[in-house]
């Protein structure tokens, strides 16, 4: 209210929510807008792959499988559950990996500590609930593993947040590598969310080491 009329707004964001639409109309006049259809919004320098396993024991064979196989930076992971995020955060560390922790029950001043560790290095691991999934850019994040795909409250896949947790690879235009663990039963999933954004996502077998080896050429 106190800035100039002359002032000039711009609004940047990959996907906008009605209620940040419906604010900014408010607040800026007769706008210019430039923006995608929605599904050409998925990064093209962003390589997609799901896994098929049954279960978190199975999906954490995988991700060391993956570990074992190229080298991974810093790497992100999310969970659709702050319960998962502990198991994992308390697997990985027993295991020697550096991880942080990121999930709704941190205060403000706590995530912003978490997040700067993370930039700096002092944390490889970033394991994070959907709090984490926009807004992020750490440039040395590579890697994005989905534990589990993000869905709404009706089970179907929740688009906008997949594309913003897959985005937090290759920040900077930057190539990123996303990988997806799903159960038998979300497959069709995976497939619904090539169809929206008219993309691939290849299957991996998390048991094949020379398939996963050339992952890193």
């Amino acid at each position: 209210r106190s800035l100039p009329k002359s002032c000039q707004v711009l609004l940047f964001s990959a996907t906008f929510k009605e209620p940040v639409r419906a604010f900014a109309e408010r607040i800026i006049p007769d706008p210019i807008v430039i923006k995608l259809r929605e599904e050409e919004l998925t990064l093209s320098n962003i390589r997609q792959y799901f896994m098929v396993c049954q279960n978190s024991d199975e999906q954490y064979k995988a991700l060391c499988n993956l570990y074992g196989s190229f080298t991974i930076g810093q790497v992100m992971i999310f969970c659709q559950t702050r319960r998962l995020a502990d198991w994992l955060s308390g697997k990985m560390s027993r295991d020697g990996h550096q991880v942080a922790t990121l999930t709704a029950e941190l205060t403000v001043v706590q995530r912003a500590s978490v997040i700067q560790r993370f930039r700096e290095g002092k944390e490889k691991v970033l394991i994070a609930t959907n709090v984490c999934a926009r807004g992020i850019d750490v440039q040395q994040v590579t890697t994005v593993v989905n534990f589990g795909l993000p869905r709404n409250q009706d089970g179907e896949p929740d688009f906008e947040t997949y594309l913003h947790r897959i985005g937090r690879a290759g920040r900077f235009g930057h190539r990123g590598i996303a990988f997806s663990m799903v159960e038998n039963e979300t497959v069709e999933l995976v497939h619904k969310i090539e169809e929206h954004f008219q993309t691939t996502i290849k299957q991996l077998d998390p048991y094949d080491m020379d398939e996963l080896e050339k992952l890193a050429a």
